[in-house]
């Protein structure tokens, strides 16, 4: 699980120590800690690894299925260098 900072910020330190805030900080607001937690699941993909592990995948479905990423992936790649070339020789 990723961890996340939920603990309210500490106060700013002025210039002037004369005008020091000795408030104590508010807790997080409930909506603002749930938008970080989703966030930082996200960016963790947690949900995409829970979804994949959701059913069994055969290994033989497993294999066919990095198989066609990997094409996709490469046919992408191609795509960007053929586009890459042709703008430079229409020039």
């Amino acid at each position: 699980m990723p961890s996340i900072d939920l603990s309210p910020r500490p106060p700013r330190q002025n210039k002037n120590k004369k005008n020091q805030d000795n408030r104590q900080p508010k807790p997080m607001p409930f909506d603002i800690a749930l938008r970080k937690f989703r966030k930082a699941v996200d960016r963790a993909g947690i949900l995409q690894d829970i979804r994949a592990k959701e059913f069994y995948e055969k290994p033989t479905a497993k294999k066919k299925r990095k198989k066609a990423e990997a094409v996709a992936r490469w046919r992408k790649f191609e795509r960007q260098n053929q586009l890459g070339t042709f703008r430079k020789n229409r020039r």
